[in-house]
């Protein structure tokens, strides 16, 4: 006999919970570069889970606590992004390399791994706010299977409707970054709200949230490249003129 709705999403509910505690517990291990990485993807997919599970009777108590998940999730934004910056500028080095290029690198490594303690430290009482987050949705589950999955396909329904809206007003724009930027973000909720549960609702809403993951991906390179070329003028980082150019091709190959 298939579980039920309920059951699968706090089977799912309890796989973002480990998810998060083991990725906190790589990111004390220096050497794993994608244990924060991990970390804010997995505090997102809670997150998304809980927008879905605060529609249901009583799930407005879990707004608080998503609300806390997103703030560790941000606190870690800037040292991921200069994570995935030194790792694409030790590959630049492979192309030209100084002193100065190399002092540079050895000095952002540093800098790199104080600000993952930092996060670690933030995120110390993180098992607690899970579990609480835990014992604050069973109520939600209590509603049963149609109500919950009614509730999930509104809320799917709703992310779409405003992704498609921000389509329409970036193709009525199409050099604004800000309204890229809307797509792209309205892309990964709808992504990842998809991923989490739009199996219990049909293959077309998996299929929706494949082509919204293409689409955050396809932005998300190039506004990473945008920025990468402006951090690098603004921190004044030395990067030779061979490195330099390597990086200016960067989106015609691997993305980081």
């Amino acid at each position: 006999m298939p579980a039920s709705p309920p059951r699968i999403m706090m089977q799912r509910l309890n796989q973002r919970r480990d998810m998060i505690i083991q990725a906190r517990h790589r990111l004390a291990v220096q050497d794993d570069p994608e244990a924060l990485h991990d970390l804010r993807i997995g505090l997102r997919q809670l997150r998304s889970l809980l927008r879905g599970l605060s529609r249901l009777s009583g799930g407005k108590a879990l707004l608080p606590l998503s609300a806390r998940l997103g703030e560790l999730a941000s606190s870690g934004n800037i040292w991921r992004d200069r994570e995935v910056r030194l790792d694409l500028l030790t590959q630049a080095a492979l192309q030209a390399d100084t002193q100065r290029f190399a002092a540079w690198r050895r000095r952002e490594a540093k800098a790199v791994a104080e600000g993952r303690h930092s996060v670690l430290e933030l995120s110390a009482d993180i098992e607690a706010l899970l579990n609480d987050i835990i014992s604050t949705a069973q109520p939600s589950f209590k509603a049963g299977g149609k109500r919950l999955v009614a509730t999930l396909r509104q809320a799917l329904k709703q992310t779409r409707t405003r992704y498609r809206q921000a389509r329409k007003g970036w193709k009525r724009q199409p050099g604004s970054d800000e309204a890229a930027h809307r797509v792209r973000l309205l892309a990964k909720r709808l992504r990842y709200q998809s991923e989490l549960w739009g199996d219990l609702l049909g293959k077309r809403w998996v299929a929706r949230g494949q082509r919204a993951k293409a689409m955050q991906n396809r932005l998300g390179e190039a506004r990473d490249h945008a920025l990468l070329l402006e951090s690098l003028a603004r921190d004044k980082i030395p990067v030779p003129k061979a490195a330099l150019a390597w990086l200016n091709d960067y989106p015609h190959g691997k993305s980081p």
